[in-house]
């Protein structure tokens, strides 16, 4: 799987190199288009439309990469950032995970809840 994220990664910044159409393409143009994404994935779970989930689901995910993208060609972040923040986001928020620690569902969402209101107390601070 690590190949083929990297391949698609690149697949993005070719079309961001070789396609006018898509340079033209901002952030806020291209959240639109995950926004859309994101409502025709709903559609496919509603039907239970499995083929097409996993199509809407190959175009969310293009969208997520092509806004990083864009993101780092303007210098606000890389996609290594982005993907580094989230892993020790869970690593914090879940790390019964990561410890093997096995928790109830009710235990999983306490630690979980608990875990998000000390980092927003601590990001107003």
């Amino acid at each position: 799987m690590k190949e083929m994220f990297e391949e698609l990664y690149k697949a993005v910044k070719k079309d961001r190199n070789n396609s006018e159409f898509s340079r033209k393409h901002t952030m806020k143009a291209r959240l639109e288009e995950f926004q859309s994404e994101v409502n025709e994935i709903k559609k496919a779970l509603e039907n239970n439309d499995f083929e097409n989930l996993k199509e809407e689901l190959g175009d969310a995910l293009w969208d997520l990469i092509f806004m990083i993208a864009i993101a780092e060609e303007q210098k606000i972040f890389t996609g290594k950032e982005v993907i580094n923040n989230v892993i020790e986001k869970f690593k914090r928020r879940k790390p019964w995970i990561f410890n093997g620690e096995k928790l109830d569902v009710e235990e999983e969402v306490r630690r979980w809840d608990k875990t998000k209101e000390i980092e927003k107390e601590n990001k107003v601070i």
